[in-house]
């Protein structure tokens, strides 16, 4: 059993906002340009020598083919090619970093492996509208490294490139219509603030929570989730009203620029105004250790993205726990 010093320590390393980020490189447009990207070292498996692999003839331009690692077969994704929106070059001395994520493998080839920063999420900003000659809306941060910031590093949305690449095994869910009829809507409809750094499954959650009879804000990171928060506690307090007037649940991802979502949790779990709020933790993240955290931080739910087809029953479940308790 755990002893109370374990679970201080564990609540220590809980919630601090912090990352680890494994900086990897990919030349751009036939190799004119340079141009480091990072990854979250918790999505990483391994990170190899470009493997054998065999090609695949029927798959997207940008799949180089499948290969086999400790008896997994693993599709190869030319990193580069599918930024450059092209068929990618051949390169020497190349690597290949094994992600996992959504309970599947993917290898993505990239040209050079870097280093692992460890910084915390505020260092990681919100993505500029345009990223020049990298594709459009797969971006979801970007880290100024240096002394003087000059070097930027772009952090890649994977669940985007997965989508565009194979749509089979992307996310996807049509929202049960008899899920929905059971919800109890309310009128007003309940209030939903939705955290979420990827743009194409912010919007598939969006999307299903609408379905379902809910009123959503959603928003790309932890702080201007934390920034709504704020603003409905000010009104709140000015009118003496509960929070819950203003919204009455959060869905969050973990893994965010700016404030991830331990923390977030975190913040709204010691404001006695706004620890009555329901928080649910939804993640590609969520395995043993990460559950255990977001537990002691006092998670009302945490589901996993390949368990999303049970989203609506889960955020009725929790909402009415919360009514039955009274903390409404």
């Amino acid at each position: 059993m755990e002893n109370k010093s374990e679970r201080q320590d564990i609540l220590l390393e809980t919630g601090t906002n912090e990352v680890e980020i494994a900086e990897f490189g990919i030349y751009l447009r036939d190799s004119e340009r340079y141009q480091s990207f990072g990854i979250n070292v918790a999505k990483i498996r391994e990170i190899i020598k470009t493997p054998r692999y065999m090609k695949m003839p029927t798959s997207h331009r940008n799949v180089l083919g499948v290969f086999k690692l400790r008896d997994k077969i693993i599709p190869l994704i030319d990193l580069g090619g599918w930024l450059n929106e092209s068929e990618g070059k051949d390169f020497d001395n190349t690597y290949v970093i094994v992600a996992e994520f959504n309970q599947d493998n993917f290898g993505f080839l990239v040209h050079r492996i870097e280093t692992i920063h460890r910084m915390s999420w505020e260092k990681v900003l919100p993505p500029a509208k345009v990223q020049h000659d990298i594709r459009k809306n797969c971006i979801t941060g970007i880290v100024a490294l240096g002394k003087e910031g000059k070097k930027l590093m772009l952090m890649v949305d994977f669940e985007k490139i997965v989508s565009d690449i194979n749509p089979e095994v992307s996310l996807s869910i049509k929202s049960d219509q008899q899920i929905i009829d059971q919800l109890d809507g309310g009128n007003p409809p309940p209030k939903i603030l939705l955290a979420e750094d990827s743009s194409i499954v912010r919007e598939l959650l969006k999307g299903i929570l609408v379905d379902g009879g809910f009123d959503v804000v959603s928003v790309d990171n932890g702080k201007r989730a934390w920034e709504y928060f704020s603003e409905w506690k000010q009104k709140a307090m000015n009118s003496g009203s509960p929070i819950s007037n203003y919204v009455q649940m959060v869905l969050t991802d973990i893994e965010m620029p700016q404030m991830d979502g331990h923390s977030l949790l975190r913040k709204i779990k010691e404001d006695e105004s706004l620890q009555q709020t329901p928080v649910i933790l939804f993640s590609s993240l969520i395995y043993e250790e990460v559950r255990r955290k977001g537990d002691l931080l006092g998670a009302d739910a945490q589901i996993s993205k390949p368990e999303i087809g049970n989203l609506l029953n889960i955020v009725e479940d929790v909402l009415k726990k919360n009514k039955d308790a009274g903390k409404q």
